[in-house]
């Protein structure tokens, strides 16, 4: 069983994680190479949102991008971010351990408000 402590720095990464998507970061296709949690990459760092491993990106060019190019990542993200959201109700369908389904309620509403923030900044 989690710690308050523990549950506490996970929401901290998320809302890390939903703060770097705002200022412009991506979510990495690429799982993290210590937990295959989901990835989010701003500037010349990779974070994971489950386990907080970072990562500088080393040799990769910096690139200014086009707000339509911009708009089009945001979209591929969302769509990862909605499969995400469609997985884990799967399994929270199935799952009988109510501290499971605690922890997998609150990914998949934190999931949902950055999804939602993602289709904010899209419409704009």
């Amino acid at each position: 069983m989690s710690s308050p402590d523990a549950a506490g720095s996970g929401g901290a990464r998320i809302k890390s994680a939903a703060s770097a998507l705002l200022k412009g970061g991506t979510l990495v296709s690429e799982p993290c190479p210590k937990c295959g949690g989901v990835q989010v990459r701003l500037a010349d760092k990779t974070s994971c949102i489950n386990c907080g491993y970072e990562n500088a990106a080393k040799g990769e060019q910096k690139t200014t991008t086009a707000p339509q190019v911009q708009a089009a990542g945001l979209g591929a993200s969302a769509a990862i971010v909605e499969g995400k959201i469609a997985g884990l109700a799967s399994e929270l369908k199935d799952e009988k351990d109510t501290a499971v389904q605690r922890q997998k309620a609150e990914l998949l509403e934190a999931y949902l408000r950055i999804l939602e923030k993602m289709k904010a900044l899209s419409a704009k």
